[in-house]
């Protein structure tokens, strides 16, 4: 069997994975602002894989030197090729699932545009028009002595073709300022609502009055983000946030990779755009839902989740476990191990050690690794006081997490005002591990917290992740190896407990596979059991492809990419993959590999990717915890039991959605997560306190009546 048979292009995966996301847009089971909220993110996600993934690709291909060969080329041709033939097919799709919440929803609210408005609301909107908008608004007529403008990157831009009288086209292009609000509402009984863009087109003939409009459009650019952020970062003499500032600045100018547009019959002003941005046709994407979906927040404020619960999903709370007592965590982590998961257990349970570690007397310094963090960071606020307090405090700020840099860079000025110390990492390699040591100087160990997902509190909410916290001695030991490497600008060469990547992640992982190959060829039971985002480093894939043939059982939850292909006969048809999109964002990162008390399990900031495993500075950590090992089996156990957000990928690579059978027991492994963290919260014993004593309350006084 051919070797593409096993593989899918990793583009094409990503196009897969949005497609789930859409998916969920179209779901009737989903409520309705929730539909709304994944039609945002699908066009978010896209926008970015445009920026990054196509913008890459795009300037392979403008780079003409001596080791490209045809065949090279060719492949990124096929690439573009495909990728511009997914997206172009699956648009329909999202203009089909946006018309039909706008239909399912018409009792609460209506997108307004010319063909439906009443001549009332166009007076009104006219007034608007007037004293709101065309004020703010700057038009300007593209001719000779106004060649083409730059136009920024994801702006929306009113255009229209405009007839002269002597029979000659000009164009008029009218960009939207941000200042302007992405949508109007009407003073009308249910929430009648008219985007701005749609709002100019239907009074620009009083912009343009010396002109006949006969074409009409709306478009945004989409500009490439591939800047090389490692050129020039690490000279002796440049400061790194400044050089940073400069590439973020130079992002802003990159060529368009793409330009979406909505509007019929308006080939003149296309062709004017394609010809000035220099677009190939198949580089141009129309559709009719809304090219920017920031109206999607003004209409939540309108429909607030308190008014209108049932278009949301009901209320999840995250919990504190009622084994964790503020301001003892510390002496808690170094009695026991602590596995927390969030959202389902609350991430103040991090603030709040940060913040006992910043009075604990016992406590010197605090070493932290920051990639992206929430705009009102708790986390550093923290940090800040413990640095207040004379801790020692070092911050390993990651200025080159993609569009996160500005955040990063005002982040680091702070963190350095407040008397912390900003180290930045090694040359040409994120530090993408999510790692905390907290020091101690009772001579009874450090305490650390290693991390699948970010420091950060906003996302914690948000994103499936899990965080280990433990005074394991060798584990701290290596914790703090990671921070003398990075301090130094090198790579962890050898540890005791943590595989670090670039240099000790791949390598353990494969002797972790050949182990159960090895147990497999002796007839001993064998398995590997993964929960990932993505899957697309070709080494591991086919270590697992050889694993397969060898009769170890694979099961993987993989949420986003996934290149290998599962179920080819004598192959990888020992290998199950499953993909859950849902609620929540599923990002954490778990290896399992054996069976029974022979398990071995990991948790990690890195995917099964060759930028994690080979391209950033990572970490996994082993858990030896019972608790936490169970923990960590429900989990697995509950995602391979999904059968109402699970998606199952056959071996023609295509997922599709797990549906129980009328008697079957229906899992949605998130929300059994979030009921199996309140069954543990402090809350809980409270509320079963409270029961208990109103019971024996009851008791008491009928027992007094008798």
């Amino acid at each position: 069997m051919k070797e593409k048979n096993l593989l899918i292009d990793r583009e094409l995966s990503w196009i897969k994975f949005n497609e789930r996301v859409l998916e969920e847009a179209k779901s009737k089971d989903n409520p309705l602002m929730e539909r709304l909220r994944f039609i945002s993110i699908f066009q978010s996600n896209y926008e970015e894989f445009f920026r990054v993934r196509v913008g890459s690709i795009t300037d392979q291909l403008l780079i003409e030197t001596e080791e490209m060969n045809g065949e090279t080329s060719k492949t990124q041709k096929k690439q573009l090729k495909d990728i511009f033939s997914a997206t172009s097919s699956l648009l329909p799709e999202l203009d089909k699932a946006f018309e039909q919440i706008l239909s399912d929803g018409k009792k609460y609210f209506t997108k307004v545009t010319e063909k439906n408005v009443t001549n009332a609301e166009k007076v009104v909107l006219r007034q608007i028009f007037e004293k709101d908008v065309a004020p703010f608004i700057s038009p300007f007529i593209i001719e000779k002595k106004h060649p083409f403008p730059f136009i920024d990157n994801g702006v929306i831009v009113v255009g229209v073709t405009l007839q002269k009288k002597n029979g000659g086209s000009k164009f008029g292009l009218i960009p939207i300022r941000k200042s302007l609000p992405k949508a109007v509402f009407l003073p009308s009984g249910n929430c009648r609502f008219m985007l701005m863009e749609d709002l100019i087109l239907m009074f620009i003939s009083s912009v343009f009055k010396k002109f006949e409009i006969t074409e009409k459009i709306v478009f945004s650019v989409i500009r490439n983000a591939d800047i090389d952020v490692n050129e020039g970062l690490y000279d002796f003499d440049v400061d790194f946030r400044t050089t940073m500032s400069r590439l973020i600045e130079l992002r802003g100018t990159l060529a368009p990779i793409e330009l979406k547009y909505t509007g019929d019959n308006c080939n003149k002003i296309l062709k004017h755009l394609r010809n000035n941005l220099c677009l190939s046709k198949k580089q141009l994407f129309r559709q009719n839902t809304p090219i920017n979906m920031g109206f999607f927040s003004l209409l939540e404020k309108r429909l607030d989740k308190k008014s209108y619960p049932k278009l949301y999903y009901k209320p999840l709370s995250p919990q504190y476990p009622a084994s964790i007592k503020k301001n003892s965590i510390i002496d808690t982590i170094r009695k026991k191990d602590i596995l927390l998961c969030y959202p389902f257990d609350n991430v103040q349970i991090l603030i709040d050690l940060l913040e006992e570690a910043s009075k604990d007397k016992r406590v010197n310094e605090i070493k932290i690794s920051l990639y992206r963090l929430a705009s009102n960071s708790k986390i550093v606020q923290a940090l800040i006081s413990a640095a207040k307090q004379g801790k020692k405090v070092t911050c390993l700020v990651e200025l080159r997490a993609r569009f996160d840099e500005e955040n990063n860079i005002d982040w680091s000025k702070i963190l350095e005002d407040s008397g912390c110390t900003i180290i930045y990492g090694v040359p040409n390699y994120k530090v993408h591990c999510k790692l905390l040591l907290i020091g101690m100087t009772d001579g009874k160990g450090d305490i650390v917290q290693i991390g699948t997902g970010n420091f950060n509190e906003s996302t914690a909410k948000l994103y499936t992740d899990l965080a280990l916290f433990t005074s394991n001695k060798d584990i701290t030991e290596d914790a703090r190896e990671v921070f003398n490497c990075l301090k130094d600008g090198r790579f962890v060469e050898k540890t005791k407990e943590l595989m670090v990547a670039p240099l000790c992640l791949k390598t353990n992982l494969i002797s972790l596979i050949e182990e159960e190959i090895e147990k497999a060829k002796s007839g001993l039971p064998s398995a590997i059991t993964l929960k990932l985002n993505s899957l697309t480093d070709k080494d591991l894939i086919e270590k697992l492809i050889e694993a397969s043939m060898a009769g170890v059982s694979i099961k993987m939850v993989i949420r986003g990419i996934c290149c290998l292909v599962p179920g080819i006969e004598g192959i990888t048809d020992n290998i199950e993959i499953r993909s859950i999109v849902g609620r929540l964002l599923e990002h954490s990162r778990i290896y399992i590999f054996g069976v029974g008390k022979e398990r071995k399990y990991f948790i990690s900031s890195a995917d099964f990717m060759t930028r994690n495993t080979s391209q950033r500075v990572e970490v996994a950590t082993p858990v030896y915890d019972y608790k936490a090992k169970m923990k960590l089996n429900k989990i697995m156990r509950l995602a391979l039991w999904d059968n109402q957000k699970a998606r199952k990928m056959d071996s023609d690579a295509n997922y599709t959605l797990i549906t129980p059978s009328s008697k079957a027991k229906k899992h949605n492994s998130q929300l059994e997560l979030y009921e199996d963290a309140y069954k543990n919260s402090a809350e809980n014993k409270i509320n079963n306190a409270k029961t208990i004593n109103k019971s024996k309350a009851v008791t008491k006084k009928t027992k007094n009546k008798t």
